[in-house]
Protein backbone atom coordinates (compact mmCIF):
# COMPACT_ATOMS: atom_id res chain seq x y z
CA UNK A 1 0.00 0.00 0.00
CA UNK A 2 2.54 2.43 0.87
CA UNK A 3 4.31 1.96 -2.75
CA UNK A 4 1.37 2.47 -4.30
CA UNK A 5 0.99 6.07 -2.39
CA UNK A 6 4.68 6.89 -3.43
CA UNK A 7 4.32 6.01 -6.99
CA UNK A 8 1.01 7.70 -7.21
CA UNK A 9 2.80 10.72 -5.69
CA UNK A 10 5.65 10.49 -8.00
CA UNK A 11 3.07 10.15 -11.16
CA UNK A 12 0.78 13.31 -10.06
CA UNK A 13 4.23 15.19 -9.50
CA UNK A 14 5.62 14.53 -13.07
CA UNK A 15 2.18 14.89 -14.77
CA UNK A 16 1.98 18.57 -13.31
CA UNK A 17 5.38 19.06 -14.22
CA UNK A 18 4.40 18.01 -18.21
CA UNK A 19 1.08 19.69 -18.23
CA UNK A 20 2.89 23.07 -16.60
CA UNK A 21 5.39 22.86 -19.42
CA UNK A 22 3.08 22.22 -22.69
CA UNK A 23 1.56 25.13 -21.05
CA UNK A 24 4.06 27.74 -21.21
CA UNK A 25 5.33 26.36 -24.80
CA UNK A 26 1.84 27.15 -26.22
CA UNK A 27 1.34 30.30 -24.31
CA UNK A 28 4.82 31.88 -23.11
CA UNK A 29 6.35 33.04 -19.94
CA UNK A 30 3.80 35.74 -17.97
CA UNK A 31 6.52 38.17 -17.42
CA UNK A 32 8.05 38.47 -20.93
CA UNK A 33 4.41 38.93 -22.14
CA UNK A 34 3.67 41.59 -19.41
CA UNK A 35 7.51 42.94 -19.92
CA UNK A 36 6.37 43.45 -23.66
CA UNK A 37 3.05 44.88 -23.49
CA UNK A 38 4.55 47.78 -20.74
CA UNK A 39 7.89 48.25 -23.47
CA UNK A 40 5.22 48.58 -26.12
CA UNK A 41 3.36 51.38 -23.61
CA UNK A 42 6.27 53.43 -23.77
CA UNK A 43 7.36 52.93 -27.27
CA UNK A 44 3.69 54.35 -28.18
CA UNK A 45 3.72 57.33 -25.55
CA UNK A 46 7.36 58.30 -26.05
CA UNK A 47 8.17 57.51 -29.40
CA UNK A 48 4.86 57.62 -31.60
CA UNK A 49 3.57 60.21 -29.10
CA UNK A 50 0.30 58.81 -28.23
CA UNK A 51 -1.48 60.26 -24.90
CA UNK A 52 -1.74 57.37 -22.73
CA UNK A 53 -5.47 58.46 -22.55
CA UNK A 54 -6.08 57.15 -25.93
CA UNK A 55 -4.64 53.85 -25.33
CA UNK A 56 -7.64 51.67 -24.18
CA UNK A 57 -5.48 48.29 -23.99
CA UNK A 58 -1.88 46.73 -24.08
CA UNK A 59 -2.26 42.93 -23.93
CA UNK A 60 1.00 41.09 -24.04
CA UNK A 61 0.72 37.39 -26.29
CA UNK A 62 2.86 35.01 -27.44
CA UNK A 63 2.93 33.74 -30.89
CA UNK A 64 3.36 30.09 -31.00
CA UNK A 65 3.81 29.70 -34.46
CA UNK A 66 6.75 32.39 -35.20
CA UNK A 67 7.56 31.68 -31.08
CA UNK A 68 8.06 35.65 -30.61
CA UNK A 69 6.16 37.80 -27.93
CA UNK A 70 4.22 40.67 -29.50
CA UNK A 71 1.55 43.23 -27.79
CA UNK A 72 -1.83 43.90 -29.17
CA UNK A 73 -3.10 47.41 -28.53
CA UNK A 74 -6.96 48.76 -28.40
CA UNK A 75 -7.35 52.67 -29.09
CA UNK A 76 -10.72 53.81 -27.44
CA UNK A 77 -11.14 55.77 -30.60
CA UNK A 78 -11.55 51.93 -31.97
CA UNK A 79 -11.98 49.28 -29.45
CA UNK A 80 -12.97 46.36 -31.91
CA UNK A 81 -9.94 46.62 -33.64
CA UNK A 82 -6.31 45.05 -32.56
CA UNK A 83 -3.27 46.61 -33.47
CA UNK A 84 -0.78 44.00 -33.07
CA UNK A 85 3.08 45.06 -32.38
CA UNK A 86 6.33 43.34 -32.38
CA UNK A 87 9.97 43.67 -32.00
CA UNK A 88 11.97 43.44 -35.21
CA UNK A 89 16.02 43.91 -35.71
CA UNK A 90 15.60 46.04 -32.28
CA UNK A 91 12.67 48.24 -33.12
CA UNK A 92 8.57 48.19 -32.28
CA UNK A 93 6.81 47.79 -35.49
CA UNK A 94 3.32 47.38 -36.75
CA UNK A 95 3.32 43.83 -37.92
CA UNK A 96 -1.09 43.05 -37.96
CA UNK A 97 -3.89 44.75 -37.82
CA UNK A 98 -7.45 43.40 -37.60
CA UNK A 99 -9.07 46.07 -40.02
CA UNK A 100 -6.74 48.13 -42.95
CA UNK A 101 -9.11 50.59 -42.38
CA UNK A 102 -7.69 51.86 -38.98
CA UNK A 103 -7.03 55.43 -37.90
CA UNK A 104 -4.09 54.28 -36.33
CA UNK A 105 -1.49 52.48 -38.61
CA UNK A 106 1.47 53.88 -39.69
CA UNK A 107 5.00 53.50 -41.63
CA UNK A 108 6.22 51.10 -39.61
CA UNK A 109 3.39 48.69 -41.03
CA UNK A 110 4.66 46.25 -43.44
Amino acid sequence: MRLTNRTMTIAGVVLAIVAGGIYVSLTGLPYKRSQIASEVREYLVHTRAYPASVIQEIRGVYSFKSGDYEAEVRYKDEPNQNYTYAKVNGTFRLIGVSSLYGNHIDETFY
